[in-house]
């Protein structure tokens, strides 16, 4: 694979060869950043230091998995660390069943394509970090969940619950702004 091809260089001294890597990954970790810090400034800075910990640490990279992955994880634990604590909004998201969830589908679909991406865009961003983050890498991404697992080191069972849990945020905090949108026409 052609990240290994440049990560040996590195390795090998040819400290120039890691701009490939940079510039292959960044939109990647962009990405991921975001989804995380749900802040431009913030994302910037969370890979410009993964970035410097990748190189510093390049030789800790043994290729059991690709480098992406390896590189995400490091994005990952950079985002995290400068997520700004909120307090937390106690969602009752036990109650939010199929039947609701098709219900705000439905009311979706019947908004026009823009202002759907605007709706969803913005509630997305409301959502915790580790929820939005499973979500980004499970449905934008369509990373698999052993992807995730390895991506993030979490375990199955925390993956598997925060993708529920987002789910079911996303679906609460949605019905919330179309009822608000709702009222707003009325």
């Amino acid at each position: 694979m052609m990240d290994d091809l440049y990560v040996d260089k590195v390795l090998n001294g040819d400290v120039e060869s890691f701009r490939y890597l940079v510039n292959t990954h960044k939109n990647y970790a962009f990405s991921l950043s975001f989804s995380i810090t749900k802040d431009t400034y913030y994302a910037e800075e969370a890979i410009q230091e993964a970035f410097i910990k990748a190189f510093e640490n390049l030789s800790s990279y043994r290729g059991d998995s690709k480098f992406k992955t390896w590189f995400g994880r490091i994005v990952i634990n950079e985002s995290l660390k400068r997520v700004v604590k909120k307090s937390k909004v106690t969602l009752s998201i036990d109650n939010v069943s199929e039947n609701f969830i098709k219900t705000i589908d439905d009311t979706l679909n019947s908004v026009d394509i823009k202002e759907r991406k605007d709706l969803i865009s913005n509630v997305f961003e409301s959502l915790q970090p580790n929820e939005s983050l499973v979500l980004d890498l499970f449905y934008l991404e369509e990373n698999s969940i052993n992807e995730i697992i390895e991506l993030t080191g979490w375990s199955k069972s925390k993956v598997k619950m925060l993708l529920l849990r987002g789910r079911k945020s996303f679906y609460n905090k949605l019905s919330k702004v179309l009822k608000y949108k709702l009222e707003e026409l009325l």
